[in-house]
């Protein structure tokens, strides 16, 4: 028997050419090969699927995919991996026969767009989103982008009071009753909103209850009354820890939440402050109008970032200085009043002035009453 040479690569690729090659090479090549461009972001739309609450149940919505480059310009052939994350009890979302799960699936973009269908389930969920997700990769990816639809009625969850109570403040067993509402767009109180609470108590820290059930570290639902409230108990240790905080959390959804929110107490009362940056800048180093976020944390003896603790801030500028505010308070020399969050913080924003002194010092005073104050700190900016 003979052997035949094998033809070279040259005319092994004339031949698949002559017998429908085209279709022989993409085969055999790397789909990126055809792509026209390099895809730098995807964009998904409509975004957000639909508006919060406003699907009915079997509602389908088409979802456009568009892998595009650095110039918004679609990226034909480019290769796309799709997921679906689902709320509990979520809806559902295809390409084509393809019905998308938790594990990215590659899809090539003939045209640089995929069309995504999604669709709301029979019955509808109270609450969390579906998250539609676009990545260059299985894993790891590099570029990713994703879409979502929420299921609530809800927008946003008042804690009353908040914190629970006084850093330090409660006696060995004392009780305090914790009131959530939860509210609409429209900011009007939904009646039935079902919500989901958990709670995260410190080592020897206390207990917290809907009624007669107690709160733990998983979700667990609860049906806000025709108020649109859920009371929930706390109960303080009978032997008090030296710090440490208990803390509440309600969220719409045990999985893919819109929105949450926590409460909290600290065992300890806050002793110290500390800013960070500290100073602000170095001298003369920020320009004209420039931004610095100002960290202030509130510690107890033991060093520990306290929950709800109570801060009186001022600000003194230098002549022609810059400004300062807490949110959308603007701060003056007079001392407002304002509590730290769950996590022990609080944010101020600093902006130099517009027009620069030559000398001189903005001082922010943080201290632990309006008058008087046996703690305080100071942080500042020299021009």
């Amino acid at each position: 028997m003979s052997l035949k040479p094998r033809p070279s690569r040259t005319r092994a690729l004339m031949a698949s050419t002559a017998l429908g090659g085209a279709l022989l090479l993409a085969f055999a090549l790397p789909a990126g090969v055809f792509a026209a461009g390099t895809v730098t972001h995807y964009a998904l739309a409509p975004s957000p699927i639909a508006a919060g609450a406003s699907l009915a149940a079997n509602s389908t919505v088409m979802v456009t995919v568009s892998a595009e480059g650095s110039t918004n310009v679609l990226v034909p052939g480019a290769i796309v991996y799709l997921s679906l994350s689902q709320t509990n009890g979520g809806g559902s979302a295809s390409v084509g026969s393809k019905v998308l799960t938790a594990t990215p699936v590659a899809f090539t973009a003939t045209t640089g767009q995929i069309s995504v269908t999604y669709k709301t389930p029979a019955v509808l969920p109270p609450g969390g989103k579906d998250i539609i997700k676009a990545a260059n990769a299985k894993s790891s990816a590099s570029i990713t982008a994703s879409d979502s639809y929420s299921y609530s009625r809800v927008v946003r969850y008042d804690f009353l009071a908040t914190p629970i109570a006084s850093p330090g403040s409660l006696a060995s067993g004392a009780t305090t009753s914790v009131t959530l509402t939860a509210f609409d767009a429209t900011n009007v109180a939904v009646p039935g909103a079902v919500v989901y609470l958990s709670y995260a108590p410190t080592a020897g820290g206390g207990t917290a209850s809907v009624g007669t059930t107690p709160l733990s570290s998983t979700l667990t639902s609860f049906m806000a009354n025709p108020s649109g409230q859920v009371v929930i108990t706390y109960h303080a240790p009978v032997i008090l820890p030296a710090s440490g905080i208990d803390t509440i959390t309600a969220a719409d959804a045990a999985k893919n939440a819109t929105i949450t929110r926590t409460d909290s107490y600290s065992f300890a009362a806050s002793g110290s402050y500390l800013f960070s940056p500290s100073p602000i800048a170095a001298t003369g180093a920020l320009g004209a109008g420039t931004t610095v976020l100002v960290h202030l944390t509130a510690l107890d003896a033991g060093g520990h970032a306290v929950a709800g603790a109570v801060v009186w801030i001022s600000f003194t500028p230098t002549a022609g200085g810059g400004s300062a505010r807490v949110g959308s308070k603007t701060l003056s020399a007079t001392p407002a009043k304002f509590v730290t969050g769950s996590t022990g913080t609080m944010t101020v924003t600093y902006k130099s002035s517009a027009t620069p002194p030559l000398t001189g010092t903005d001082t922010i005073t943080v201290g632990n009453s309006k008058t008087a104050p046996t703690v305080v700190i100071t942080d500042g900016y020299t021009y």
